[in-house]
């Protein structure tokens, strides 16, 4: 199975104006991360100390992140990396000699 590290910006150019339409929003999307976090499509979340950006980590396959990111668009732009393991990059090395 594989990790992605995924980095998210909100983008801001597709985020109601409107206060309260802005706490609904971000009300479903967190409603929806928390439900992807208790269901182990994601393990770990946080948003960054200055706002409007964070990150995600997940296990499975390109199409399962993909998956779980197609809920926030269009109003968050991701950048989803896949994450080697030190034992996988071992393994590659070792492959190598």
């Amino acid at each position: 199975m594989s990790k992605h590290l995924i980095l998210w910006e909100s983008d801001m150019s597709r985020i109601p104006v409107d206060p309260n339409e802005q706490a609904a929003l971000h009300g479903k999307h967190l409603e929806i991360t928390k439900k992807m976090l208790d269901e182990g499509q994601m393990t770990d979340w946080g948003i960054f100390a200055g706002g409007g950006a964070g990150y995600a980590i997940s296990e499975g396959t390109a199409s399962d992140s993909l998956r779980n990111i197609m809920p926030f668009s269009p109003y968050i732009k991701f950048k989803v990396l896949s994450v080697l393991s030190l034992d996988e990059v071992a393994e590659v090395m070792k492959s190598m000699m």
